[in-house]
């Protein structure tokens, strides 16, 4: 009985009612545990917004971000912001690599913001809060979409693996959910007001001759310099292997700073200039590293910097037509 009312002649109307039933509370798992990685590429105090921002957002998704050393995740996501200074603007694009627990790749984000009125030589000083705050935000939400679309994968080959008739008890084909489950590597990109470097033909080849990278410790200069040659020519840039008159010019340049308190201060200038020697624009990147970790081999720490840098490099280069 839910709720009953009795009269009484020496008192008011009393209603009792009996407590209703306490639903149990269902908690859902979440889709995934990850990592994050701190940001390379920004100054440190932009860095930590876009890093806090990227995990706060993802967790609110039912994402568990893992804060504690050698503790199991599914996925690890490492990102590279770079910023590039134009004349009347800043671009400043990013990249999320996401890998898996066998530390292969499965996904990669890009986007950028074009941020206007700019009058510092630096063009850090454009990234403000609000800006931070939207690119980790578009960031985590293209990490979230493709999330959720894996998942679902993974949940239908697993439907699919224990349930092999199909209606009418007519056979299905035999399903490997590790195959299925198996994310395929997608490159989620912000839409942007320019054209895309896909599909595209340009009137004549864009050449480009990328000298060897200076100031690098380690073997930075050949790591840099073979990585950001390969990024360029991956988006439709012709490398040329000597100077050339028609040819573009992409130089980088490695300082690092002195050591504090185990730090050091790492800036990755990237000066593109015309084929006539005018300046077109840098790209920048900033960050802090612990001392002497790049004094020896780079690794995939080249090829990231590179696929940040190159995001920022083929905005200054002649822009693509898109095929009719």
């Amino acid at each position: 009985m839910g709720c009953e009312t009795g009269n009484s002649l020496f008192g008011q109307n009393v209603a009792t009612q009996e407590p209703a039933a306490v639903k149990p509370v269902v908690t859902q798992p979440p889709l995934a545990k990850v990592a994050v990685e701190p940001v390379i590429g920004a100054p440190d105090a932009i860095a930590k917004q876009i890093h806090q921002e990227f995990a706060s957002a993802v967790e609110k998704q039912r994402v568990s971000v893992v804060t504690g050393k050698g503790e199991r995740t599914d996925y690890t996501l490492r990102a590279y912001v770079v910023a590039a200074k134009e004349k009347n603007a800043t671009k400043v694009s990013y990249i999320w690599d996401v890998t898996d627990a066998d530390s292969k790749r499965v996904n990669r984000i890009t986007g950028e913001e074009v941020v206007s009125g700019n009058a510092s030589k630096d063009p850090w000083a454009a990234l403000t809060p609000a800006v931070a705050q939207s690119i980790a935000g578009k960031a985590a939400g293209s990490f979230l979409a493709w999330l959720q679309k894996t998942s679902s994968q993974a949940a239908v080959a697993s439907n699919v693996a224990s349930h092999p008739v199909g209606v009418g008890g007519q056979p299905m084909a035999s399903a490997n959910p590790a195959e299925s489950a198996r994310p395929s590597a997608v490159i989620a990109r912000q839409p942007t007001g320019g054209p895309t470097t896909g599909s595209i033909a340009r009137d004549g080849a864009v050449l480009a001759m990328v000298p060897s990278v200076t100031g690098a410790p380690g073997d930075g200069s050949a790591s840099l310099t073979t990585a950001i040659q390969r990024e360029l020519s991956s988006k439709g840039v012709t490398i040329a292997d000597k100077p050339m008159a028609t040819a573009y010019k992409v130089e980088g340049k490695v300082a690092v700073g002195q050591a504090k308190e185990g730090k050091q201060p790492i800036h990755i200038e990237w000066l593109v200039k015309d084929p006539q020697g005018k300046k077109l624009g840098t790209v920048s990147q900033r960050n802090e590293i612990p001392e002497g970790s790049l004094d020896g081999a780079w690794g995939s720490t080249a090829e990231q910097a590179a696929g940040a840098a190159a995001q920022g490099i083929i905005k200054l280069l002649p822009q693509p037509k898109a095929v009719n």
